[in-house]
């Protein structure tokens, strides 16, 4: 507070130590020259050669409205004779807007002699005559709106003879409402001395004009190499607009240039120059020195400079209206005293280049007094060498030119330490890399002279596990190899191993990636590339770091709309494109995108850095290439080519193809030296079966030792065709380990295809794969997976992982044999009820049939008891006799109403079912399908075996099922809770068959006509 103070304090002082000195500089201006009085100038005292020119200031004769020349004076027609002072407006004598002569009388008894005369401004057209002779004009005086005013000062040169010569000027004014008249002094003087006059004058102005229009585009130029710095750009705009004023005042140089500038256009620039100057300085002021200035102050300023430009633009009469010229001085002057006080302010905060500050504040105090002394006191610009706005300039200029030297200085500070910091990281990268290089070496040799020792020959086995050791050692040494191409790819030295990639597998696998890098935008990724084109010869992560950077661009880019990869084979080379709908890039921008570090400003936040760089040269070091075309706001295409690999890729893996592919056997020997024939099936049945999907050999092989180990049945393939191949192929799966990168259906489609038939807890799966992003463990749960394990992994985190799934696997049929349990104990009292009514009501009639029948309720009862909640099967013919136990109750209730149809195959007989697994559909036959009909119906019961499994089939012509209930009923609702019988008995059966056989219940129903339940059990199960 108390620095603000002193700026305060400094600031006033500064401004009336300067502004103090006006009646000094006045009665400097002052030579002692005689003054006119009653139009009559008397010089024939005054010497001109020592007492310098004099100004024809003091009463001129006054003809308002009137334009009169010489020759009216002469013939004595002239009427209306007034005396007014000169300078000054004629305001209090007639309208602001006419015409009107001034005439002054110069007594000279000199000898005859070439003199001429200055004139500075007399708005807006003005015509001077001397002795009748016409010595200059500006723009063309008339008695009407249809004259040219353009008020340029001028000089006229002519002979002043011995005794009394008649000045003459003849002034219009239409367009400037503030003043009128003759309101600036007129020189006159020698010749010589004027000419010289008017020389200074313009030379003074074009160097004004000069130096702030180079400075200002200079500084503009330097804001669009370098956006960082805003105050820059509003410097650049004060010396603009200061220099436009310039032009449009003093000598009005601009009329050099533009001669053909109408007097209302004229206006208007000048002041809103005037404007846009205080608002550029309030907002260099603010951007400079934000710590120093009020906001309040800035707002209002740019507020009220707003209001005024418009104000100028529209209204220029009003604005320039006696009562509003207050405002207009307040604000040509006010932003120039805040900008002194915040210069001085943070001077004595001692802010960087405080000395340049300081001056600064000087001149542009001075500046803006030289300005007002010839604005509200008539004294010449040119009275002043152009001094203090070379000052001012010079002064910001060094400030600016010290900042961006501190600056560079501490960049080049911070580029060194980043460089020693940047070479730390990659010795010590280098170093810990060849660290790591020789134990892998030594592992890989070991390994190799254990499999070479024939003096203790190993099995077969044990063979398999070291090459499997070679190999994986292998893989980690090319680990390390990549973090040393990490430093070489500064140095040009990245190297890359390219193999033939399966390109739509591949592609793919990244795109599903990407779609939750969509963050809900409408765009749709699409894979165009073809199934059979032929494999691409590339580095598998390289070429994995290329598509992904390319597609990360669409995705950032695109906002709605499609992004497709698509490829095709030319000429031996796999031609891959990136395609989107996204805001495109500039033309002009096509040709850097691929530079480092590149950044297109097309909006805010539009940037390649070194994605697209890194994508070009990991291309050309894979003899590829890449080239982009786009069109501003309809999209960009990337398009890339790599060598193809050759061959069809149709259903094919590059392992599986023997010799054709010798890249393959460089890349990975001992890999392309080990494989077996899937699918793998275990010898040893085991606790549970686990089926193994991955598409490299020794992967498989990793994964099955220490499964088999643990008791369960391995069922191991390649690919994701062959793994849904095993789900329908009759196998009963408890859980499915498989690997994200897959030839041909990719590890989420395949996790896809197992949601669509069985739940997270009807068959779990364990995704495991080498990529670790974590956008794809978040797309491996969206897809369905219950757990992730990245690669490489410990195996006895992989047993703990598997055993927990299958642990969560067994309690759900645990779930699925309480509810066997509650349907056994789901016989209801009603039904008992019935049936003893009708035993008692045939023992009166026919005691046989009563006999029989408590016969039949004895079995079926005893039938529905005998089973254990754990007992795991039970043969068809022991269900088959409790069925017909309760069709033999429900014909004795219900007698001819109920007709049962039995085809059951011998071979089915002794088929090993769940117990209950077929009566409750009987069951729910006859009592909800052709019980709900007064005449009954027909209850048909098939069994037989076709194509590999055991059918059954349980069919009715009742009242039928709408297809909503039947949804429900098979899949309710979450948090619906189902009692009857009929409804958990009918999803009981249908998890008890996707848990033991991997099958379904199949309903076939409809109103009216019936229902057909059909179950199928795989043979051997």
């Amino acid at each position: 507070m108390k620095r603000k103070i002193a700026a305060f304090l400094i600031t006033f002082a500064m401004l009336v130590c300067t502004y103090g000195t006006i009646p000094m500089v006045l009665k400097l201006d002052d030579n002692g020259a005689p003054k006119a009085e009653y139009g009559v100038l008397d010089i024939s005292n005054w010497r001109f050669a020592e007492d310098g020119i004099i100004k024809l200031d003091g009463q001129w004769e006054f003809y308002p409205n009137q334009l009169l020349s010489a020759q009216n004076f002469a013939e004595g027609s002239v009427s209306s004779l007034q005396m007014i002072a000169v300078p000054g407006s004629w305001s209090d004598r007639m309208d602001t807007f006419g015409s009107a002569t001034y005439r002054l009388r110069i007594y000279n008894d000199a000898e005859q002699r070439m003199y001429g005369l200055k004139t500075l401004s007399i708005p807006m057209a003005n015509h001077v005559f001397v002795n009748g002779q016409s010595i200059g004009s500006s723009g063309n005086p008339s008695d009407d709106r249809s004259y040219d005013g353009r008020n340029k000062p001028f000089a006229g040169f002519f002979t002043l003879q011995p005794g009394t010569n008649e000045v003459i000027v003849q002034v219009s004014n239409y367009d400037f409402p503030a003043s009128s008249g003759i309101i600036h002094s007129i020189y006159l003087g020698y010749a010589d001395q004027i000419g010289k006059l008017q020389s200074k004058a313009i030379a003074y102005d074009w160097i004004r004009l000069t130096a702030f229009i180079m400075v200002g585009l200079y500084f503009i130029g330097l804001y669009i190499q370098r956006r960082k710095d805003t105050s820059v750009l509003m410097f650049g705009f004060i010396c603009l607009f200061i220099g436009t004023f310039t032009a449009y005042r003093g000598e009005r140089v601009v009329y050099e240039l533009i001669d053909f500038m109408p007097g209302w256009l004229f206006l208007r620039i000048q002041y809103m120059s005037v404007i846009a100057a205080g608002m550029s300085l309030s907002l260099y002021v603010y951007t400079a020195y934000r710590l120093f200035c009020s906001k309040r102050v800035i707002r209002f300023m740019l507020g009220l400079g707003c209001i005024m430009l418009i104000g100028y633009a529209l209204f220029f009469s009003y604005f320039q209206h006696i009562a509003l010229q207050p405002v207009t001085t307040f604000y040509g002057v006010f932003p120039i005293f805040y900008a002194l006080y915040v210069f001085v302010l943070a001077a004595l905060h001692k802010v960087e280049g405080s000395l340049y500050l300081a001056a600064a504040a000087v001149s542009l105090n001075l500046y803006a007094f030289v300005q007002n002394l010839n604005i509200y006191f008539f004294v010449p610009l040119f009275t002043f060498p152009p001094v203090e706005p070379f000052m001012f300039l010079l002064m910001l200029t060094l400030l600016m030119s010290l900042r961006f030297s501190n600056a560079f200085k501490q960049n080049e500070e911070l580029s060194f330490q980043l460089i020693q910091a940047d070479k730390l990281k990659d010795e010590f990268l280098t170093k810990t890399a060849h660290e790591f290089k020789t134990p892998l070496h030594g592992m890989m040799n070991i390994a190799q002279s254990v499999l070479e020792d024939h003096r203790y020959p190993l099995t077969v086995e044990q063979k398999e596990n070291i090459g499997i050791i070679t190999t994986v050692a292998k893989r980690l040494s090319m680990l390390v190899y990549d973090i040393l191409d990490f430093s070489k790819l500064k140095q040009g030295e990245m190297t890359v191993n390219p193999v033939p990639i399966h390109a739509r597998s591949a592609i793919e696998v990244i795109l599903k990636i990407f779609v939750f890098m969509t963050g809900g935008k409408p765009v749709q990724l699409i894979n165009s590339v073809p199934q059979n084109l032929p494999f691409v010869f590339a580095d598998p992560s390289r070429f994995r770091q290329i598509i992904s950077n390319l597609l990360d661009n669409a995705v950032k880019y695109t906002e709605y709309g499609t992004i497709e990869v698509g490829a095709a084979e030319k000429d031996g080379m796999i031609v891959i494109f990136v395609k989107d709908t996204g805001i495109g890039i500039d033309e002009q921008d096509l040709s850097v995108i691929f530079e480092p570090f590149k950044s297109l400003k097309v909006d805010s936040n539009q940037s390649f850095g070194l994605g697209l760089p890194i994508v070009k040269q990991l291309l050309e070091l894979q003899h590829g290439e890449i080239h982009v075309t786009s069109v501003k706001g309809e999209g960009t295409v990337f398009t890339m080519s790599l060598p193809s690999a050759g061959g069809s890729t149709e259903g094919e893996n590059p392992e599986n193809r023997g010799g054709e592919i010798e890249s393959s056997e460089l890349r990975n020997p001992v890999e392309h030296g080990y494989s077996f024939v899937t699918p793998y099936v275990s010898e040893s049945k085991g606790t549970f079966t686990i089926l193994v999907v991955d598409d490299q050999f020794s992967n498989l092989k990793v994964l099955i030792d220490p499964l088999e180990r643990l008791n369960y049945t391995v069922i191991a393939v390649k690919s994701g065709e062959e793994a849904l191949q095993q789900m329908e192929g009759g196998h009963s799966i408890d859980l499915v380990i498989l690997d994200l990168m897959l030839p041909g259906l990719s590890g989420f489609d395949v996790v896809r295809e197992i949601r669509r038939k069985y739940s997270l807890l009807e068959l779990p799966v364990l995704m495991v794969t080498a990529s670790i992003q974590p956008e794809d463990k978040i797309v491996a749960f969206e897809s369905g997976a219950n757990d992730y394990l990245p690669k490489p992994f410990n195996v006895a985190e992989l047993k703990a992982r598997v055993k927990s799934l299958l642990i969560m696997k067994e309690s759900v049929g645990k779930t699925v044999d309480l509810e066997v349990a509650f349907l056994q104990s789901q016989i209801k009292p009603h039904f008992l009820f019935n049936v003893l009514n009708t035993i008692m009501a045939l023992s009166y009639t026919d005691v046989m049939k009563s006999r029989k029948l408590i016969t039949d309720l004895a079995d079926y009862l005893r039938g529905s008891f005998s089973f254990s909640n754990i007992q795991k099967g039970v043969p068809f013919s022991n269900e088959l006799a409790l069925i017909q136990s309760y069709v033999e109750i429900e014909k004795a209730r219900f007698k001819d109403r109920i007709q049962i149809e039995y085809e059951i195959s011998e071979a089915v007989q002794s088929v090993m079912l769940p117990p209950l697994l077929i009566q409750p559909l009987v069951e729910n036959a006859i009592r909800h399908g052709i019980g709900s009909r007064l005449k009954g119906g027909v209850v048909r019961i098939k069994g037989y075996e076709a194509e590999g499994h055991y059918w059954f089939e349980v069919e009715d012509n009742g009242v039928g099922l709408e297809q909503e209930r039947l949804r429900q009923v098979l899949m309710p609702d979450p948090g619906t809770q189902l009692t009857s019988r009929s409804s958990v008995g009918l999803q009981n059966i249908s998890k008890r068959l996707k848990f033991m056989y991997g099958t379904d219940l199949s309903i076939e129903s409809e109103i009216g006509i019936g229902t057909k339940v059909t179950l199928r059990v795989p043979f051997g199960s």
